[in-house]
């Protein structure tokens, strides 16, 4: 067997596992989160208004970061707490963004 052979067989055997993978993903209904997904859902728990982030030790909100926490490296959990606060569009970043690394530190 030549080796592009090997590795058409390899990749094939990837896709399948992969497809193997997410339709079981699907079927426990929990679907796997990425950094923009955790930062959606803070994004949706935050409340805000134009100035600053005012509920970052709110349960729902240390409830998303313990997920993050066990399911992201400490990088991506900072990134992703970085683009949520982002997005909320406020002017004061730093304050929020230091009491969830905070947080996150503790945990």
């Amino acid at each position: 067997m030549k080796r592009t052979d090997q590795e058409r067989i390899a990749r094939e055997i990837g896709r399948t596992e992969k497809k193997e993978r997410l339709q079981a993903k699907r079927l426990e209904g929990k679907e796997a989160l990425s950094v923009g997904g955790y930062a959606k859902q803070l994004e949706t728990v935050f409340m805000w208004d134009d100035e600053t982030v005012y509920n970052i030790s709110d349960d729902s909100v240390m409830e998303v970061l313990m997920d993050m926490k066990e399911f992201l490296t400490d990088k991506d959990c900072e990134a992703a707490v970085k683009r949520a606060i982002k997005r909320t569009k406020v002017k004061d970043k730093s304050t929020p963004l230091d009491e969830a690394l905070g947080i996150l530190s503790e945990m």
